[in-house]
């Protein structure tokens, strides 16, 4: 049996990644994958079953470390929930905009137990923070469940349709700003 290579298998899915975020899913072919790697289409099938296989384990295997960081930096913690929240949502700002070609693919990936598994843990790590802010008096937030829905939106309309030169400071400062002051002075009557 072949050794597999690590940085064979990360040069391959860089490759994929931007051909990928350039062509729809259907116009990419395993051939301009392997071309763009460097690695004869064979030893694609060494490291993916297919090309949905190599395509739904970047948008997973991308995301992965986000939520590990995060998981291994909440724990425990003992500081207010709004610092929480400005954690998560400055890690999610530098992967969004580190990684631009990621969402791009994001948008059409089928939604398989994975990533519906990340995307459930997102969502529970954001409704865990505002309930505890809210049970601390720090947030009012009457549904808790659809702030932690709508907050990944966030990033992928900005990526997708925000300006093209957007740091990551500048998008964790206006969503934090949305979210703590809103958009109507005084609240809505």
């Amino acid at each position: 049996m072949q050794r597999l290579d690590e940085q064979k298998r990360a040069g391959i899915t860089a490759a994929a990644v931007k051909l990928f975020a350039t062509r729809p899913f259907h116009k990419v072919r395993l051939d301009d994958i392997a071309s763009a790697a460097k690695v004869g289409k064979g030893t694609l099938y060494l490291y993916f079953k297919s090309k949905d296989d190599l395509y739904i384990s970047i948008v997973y295997e991308s995301f992965a470390p986000v939520l590990k960081l995060l998981r291994q930096e909440l724990a425990g913690q003992n500081e207010s929930a709004w610092e929480s929240l400005r954690r998560i949502v400055a890690a999610m700002s530098h992967f969004a905009v580190s990684n631009p070609n990621l969402y791009e693919l994001m948008r059409s990936v089928p939604l398989d137990r994975q990533r519906a598994d990340q995307r459930r843990e997102l969502t529970d790590l954001l409704e865990q923070t505002i309930r505890r802010g809210v049970r601390a008096g720090e947030m009012c937030d009457p549904h808790p469940e659809l702030t932690a829905t709508f907050i990944p939106s966030m990033f992928r309309a900005a990526m997708h349709f925000g300006p093209k030169e957007l740091s990551d400071d500048v998008l964790t400062n206006q969503i934090l700003r949305l979210l703590k002051q809103g958009l109507v002075r005084g609240g809505i009557k």
